[in-house]
């Protein structure tokens, strides 16, 4: 007879807890406070592992002037762009030590009218009682899009080890395909309390939508953190849909320049669940004939269940 087996079914552990991160980007939250060039960015990212995240975003751009319902050849085109983001990312152990990251995602969407960037436009100038946006008749038109983008951070301290409150975070990012084909390098130095539990704030079009700070638990202590942070960011340019418009179909287009520098400020407080962040980032020119430099603002909320 058949002796019946003493052992115990192995139990899988279940991975639970998300992440709900919001970015909202704008150029009313910068110094000027007008519509022009990138005007707004928005993005939803969710995590429900610790490795994976998924988001969507949406970006638009406008010309110099709003109010001209046939913009100039030489102004930056409306263009708009609406895509999905699906990746993986992971803080890598050395020697005992977590002092790196590196993300990897993949994006595919669409540009032009089925982006819905006129609309998100338009719907909010009435809501908040000011004139319509009077060019979107000229916008790039509508054309599938796709990218691969890689991303590695390293983090450094450089204050005490019995009173860490700066750290140096120093990343490289390649973007490649029909969104963006961009080389960045970029450095932030933060000074606060509870560094650890972060890696830096970035913007939407040039940092990955992961969130290293996922529990799987689903149970997060009782803490708080922040700080201000400062942030160089360089840029060596290939293509980018809003100068170059589309790359399938004609459109209008400027002269992009193959550098930009952008300078960002800000601040983070962390609240138990609840991350709060505002920045300020202020960019070169991005095209031959721009006008003037551009600067938006940008906040941010994570939210962890």
């Amino acid at each position: 007879m058949a002796q019946a087996s003493n052992d115990l079914p192995m139990v899988v552990p279940v991975s639970r807890g998300a992440v709900i991160s919001l970015i909202e980007e704008n150029d009313k939250f910068g110094a000027n406070g007008s519509d022009r060039y990138y005007t707004q960015g928005m993005r939803m990212a969710v995590q429900m592992d610790p490795h994976r995240f998924f988001a969507i975003t949406q970006e638009i751009n406008t010309p110099f002037d709003t109010h001209d319902p046939t913009p100039p050849d030489t102004d930056l085109p409306y263009s708009g762009v609406l895509y999905l983001t699906y990746g993986y990312g992971a803080v890598l152990e050395r020697e005992g030590r977590r002092d790196c990251l590196f993300t990897i995602e993949g994006q595919v969407g669409v540009t032009g009218p089925a982006s819905g960037a006129e609309t998100i436009q338009n719907h909010f100038h009435h809501l908040i009682g000011t004139a319509q946006v009077a060019g979107w008749g000229t916008q790039i038109p509508t054309e599938p899009v796709a990218n691969v983008n890689i991303e590695f951070r390293r983090r450094f301290k450089i204050s005490p080890v019995d009173h860490p409150i700066r750290d140096l975070i120093l990343r490289g990012a390649f973007q490649a395909g029909t969104i963006r084909t961009e080389g960045i390098l970029g450095s932030q130095i933060r000074w606060g309390w509870n560094l650890d539990q972060s890696w830096g704030q970035g913007t939407i079009r040039h940092s990955s939508a992961y969130n290293p700070d996922f529990d799987g638990t689903g149970i997060y202590p009782a803490n708080y953190s922040s700080w201000f942070f400062a942030d160089a960011q360089l840029e060596v340019v290939i293509r980018n849909y809003s100068t170059n418009g589309t790359n399938f179909r004609e459109s209008r287009q400027v002269d992009t320049r193959p550098v930009v520098l952008q300078l960002a400020a800000g601040a983070t407080v962390n609240i138990y669940r609840l991350s709060v962040a505002y920045y300020m980032a202020y960019r070169t020119k991005e095209f031959e004939t721009q006008a003037k430099a551009h600067c938006f603002g940008g906040l941010k909320a994570d939210i962890k269940f």
